[in-house]
C-alpha cells in the first residue's frame, strides 16, 4: 500500500507539519518562557517595593536615633520601660500626679500582651478647682516617668477660658502604659 501523494497533498502535509512544529514551539518553549518572564517581573516589582519600604524604615530609624542622641546631649530624661506588672508603681505615680485634683477616678483595664510588650489601658477622670490646675495635671500625666501614651483628653467646665473662672473643671483622659515582658 504505497501510495504516492499528489502535489496538493504534499503541500497540505508541509503546512500541517509547520503548524504542528509552531504549536509545539509555542507550548513547550515560548509560553513557559513568557510565563517565567512575567513571574520574574512581578517578583522584581515586589522586591523593589520591599527595598523602598526598607529604605524608608532605615531613614526613619536613623532620624529617631539622631533625635535620641540630641536628647541625650541636651540632658533630656529618658522614660523607662518597666518590667511587666508595674501596676503598683504606676498607681503611686498617678496618685502623685492627681494630688492637685479635688477628686479623681482611675479605672485599669486588663493588660494586653503583644510579643514582648505589655499595654495597660487606664481611664482617668478628675475634678479640679481651675482650668490651670487641670492643665497642670494633664501636663504631668503626659510627662510621666513611665512610658505611656495619653489620648482622648477632654476638659469640661463653665467659664473655661475666663481668667476669673471659679467653677469646677472636669477632665478625663485615656492613658496606655507600656511594660516589657520578661
Amino acid at each position: 500500500m504505497n501510495r504516492v501523494f499528489t502535489t496538493r497533498e504534499k503541500i497540505l502535509l508541509v503546512i500541517l507539519a509547520i503548524l504542528l512544529i509552531g504549536c509545539f514551539y509555542y507550548l513547550v518553549v515560548l509560553k513557559p518562557s513568557l510565563d517565567t518572564l512575567a513571574s520574574s517581573e512581578s517578583q522584581l516589582s515586589a522586591v523593589q517595593d520591599e527595598i523602598a519600604l526598607q529604605q524608608v524604615v532605615a531613614t526613619k530609624k536613623a532620624e529617631l536615633e539622631q533625635q535620641i542622641k540630641e536628647a541625650e546631649a541636651n540632658g533630656v530624661d529618658q522614660k523607662t520601660l518597666p518590667s511587666y506588672d508595674n501596676t503598683k508603681s504606676e498607681l503611686a505615680e498617678l496618685d502623685a500626679i492627681l494630688a492637685e485634683a479635688s477628686s479623681y477616678n482611675i479605672d485599669f483595664s486588663n493588660a494586653e500582651f503583644a510579643g514582648t510588650l505589655v499595654r495597660r489601658n487606664v481611664s482617668i477622670s478628675f475634678t479640679t478647682d481651675t482650668y490651670a490646675a487641670a492643665q497642670t495635671v494633664l501636663e504631668k500625666l503626659i510627662d510621666c516617668k513611665y512610658s505611656c501614651l495619653v489620648t482622648d483628653i477632654t476638659i469640661k467646665g463653665d467659664g473655661l477660658g475666663q481668667a476669673s473662672s471659679a467653677n469646677k473643671v472636669t477632665a478625663s483622659a485615656n492613658v496606655t502604659f507600656f511594660e516589657a515582658l520578661g
